[in-house]
């Protein structure tokens, strides 16, 4: 049973990620031709282009029924974006973060964190209300995105559309040469259908390895549901810190996490009001608060050394251990 469980995940994962990325081409066509070479689009496309397998995969197991998975899966890819996916490319060769991407993005990213915290800690879930909060604060975000790029000069605007393009090349999103890779409503279309597909086939798999290991549902959601659409992400992130690309690391890990913790609790809160209980209350959410508070001093202080990255990976280690220890 275990061994059809893991070749469904992997089916399921595999068809995720492609059909993202398809659908992502498709949207990064349609951008190019609008004449967004502007950061503020080329952001939030990138930022939907990381989200949404988490995206998918949440909204899957609230659909089901499966709550648990879906809350665990949402918060479990924001630790993982911190604690993994920067402290390994912060280890590997250490990242430079310009000011303005603590300006833009890493003051909205605390406040997008502490919002979501409380309000989980406060009402003992998300309740529609809530959803409804997080939803609306993404459009503060969407404004400050738009108004910081007035602000900063063209040539930086070049830079900055340029480390969105590397970013989409990284992911395996763009061919090397122009845009025209994959494009039209077609190639979209399959791609959703791709997308959707594998979040059945995955989340179905979450939920059947929950019964058969007797494993709590937010416990898988956070680790197992969290990791798998997260690894190609990794190895972007590894590719990008080996080449020196360190904005491209730490800015799209920040708008994935702004994009997940306001529209994909958002959503899946809106869509079916989620509980929390004592231990995530206790355990999951400070986790959550702590590694964003070490993310964010180190963000303040424009790097992450080597010792940084081992700090958060550590912090990720702990967080994962915890869960296990209080839940299983």
């Amino acid at each position: 049973m275990v061994l059809f469980d893991a070749l469904f995940a992997f089916a399921g994962l595999y068809l995720i990620l492609k059909g993202s990325e398809w659908v992502t081409d498709a949207v990064s066509v349609v951008a190019h031709r609008l004449r967004t070479t502007n950061v503020a689009v080329g952001l939030l496309v990138v930022s939907l282009l990381l989200s949404l397998p988490e995206l998918a995969i949440s909204i899957s197991s609230i659909l089901k029924g499966h709550p648990g998975i879906g809350l665990g899966v949402a918060l479990g890819s924001v630790i993982v974006n911190l604690g993994l996916i920067v402290g390994l490319a912060a280890v590997s060769n250490g990242l430079r973060v310009p000011r303005h991407v603590v300006t833009r993005d890493g003051i909205f990213m605390l406040v997008a964190t502490l919002v979501a915290s409380i309000l989980v800690l406060e009402g003992g879930g998300l309740g529609r209300t809530d959803g409804f909060i997080l939803l609306l604060l993404f459009i503060p975000y969407v404004v400050n995105i738009y108004e910081q790029e007035k602000q900063i000069a063209l040539v930086e605007q070049h830079k900055e559309a340029q480390t969105i393009s590397k970013t989409l090349r990284f992911m395996g999103k763009l061919g090397v040469g122009d845009l025209e890779v994959k494009s039209g409503p077609l190639i979209m279309l399959v791609g959703v259908l791709m997308l959707l597909a594998g979040s059945e086939l995955f989340t179905n798999a979450l939920i059947s390895v929950s019964g058969t290991l007797a494993l709590p549902e937010l416990l898988v959601g956070l680790t197992l549901g969290a990791l798998g659409p997260s690894i190609p992400n990794l190895a972007a992130a590894l590719q990008a810190a080996r080449r020196g690309y360190d904005e491209l690391v730490v800015s799209e890990t920040i708008g994935s996490n702004v994009f997940t913790l306001l529209i994909t609790l958002g959503l899946i809160s809106v869509i079916q009001p989620v509980a929390v209980d004592i231990k995530t209350a206790l355990v999951t959410m400070p986790a959550l608060v702590f590694i964003t508070l070490v993310f964010f001093y180190y963000l303040s202080k424009g790097a992450f050394s080597r010792n940084a990255g081992k700090l958060l990976l550590l912090l990720y280690v702990l967080a994962v251990a915890a869960e296990y220890l209080v839940r299983w």
